[in-house]
């Protein structure tokens, strides 16, 4: 759980500010999500019934290049902008999204929103990856296979035959 402290915002004048600088290993944002480090500073702006948290972090985590299948760390950049509501209650869009009575708020469930949307759909290894071969199914990141590459489409093989 990434809980922080805010009590200092909740009696401030509004255009109050707070720096967080957070510096989490290994984090479990959710049961299917895991990273393998948070590190940045976060802003948190006191404003008329919110506590505006932006920021930017530094992250990385365990990916699959759809390539070569390979497991890779990815590094990601997780921007961050959402608004606390300071108290709970029926007008709060989001009551997850509040800062608690113990004056603490949640940033687990933001981040891993954050991280999910920061993933690329296809993460590549390496941009130059040059994937598996379409016959023998080896990392051709490895070396060439023995495979034959002249393999002609049956439909164009009458082609061939004119050269």
């Amino acid at each position: 759980m990434m809980r922080y402290k805010v009590s200092a915002l909740i009696r401030a004048d509004v255009g109050s500010q707070l720096q967080l600088t957070i510096d989490e290993s290994r984090c479990n944002l959710s049961q299917d999500l895991t990273v393998d480090f948070l590190r940045g500073n976060l802003t948190l702006t006191r404003t008329d019934q919110h506590i505006l948290v932006e920021g930017t972090l530094k992250s990385a985590l365990s990916a699959e290049c759809v390539r070569c299948l390979d497991s890779f760390h990815l590094p990601l950049q997780v921007r961050i902008e959402e608004l606390f509501a300071l108290t709970a209650g029926p007008h709060v869009a989001d009551p997850l999204y509040a800062v608690e009575p113990d004056g603490t708020i949640e940033l687990t469930l933001p981040l891993r929103e954050q991280v999910l949307l920061a993933q690329p759909i296809k993460p590549i290894c390496q941009p130059d990856c040059k994937g598996l071969c379409n016959q023998c199914g080896k990392n051709l990141n490895e070396g060439p296979c023995e495979c034959n590459d002249e393999s002609i489409d049956p439909r164009l093989a009458a082609l061939k035959a004119l050269l």
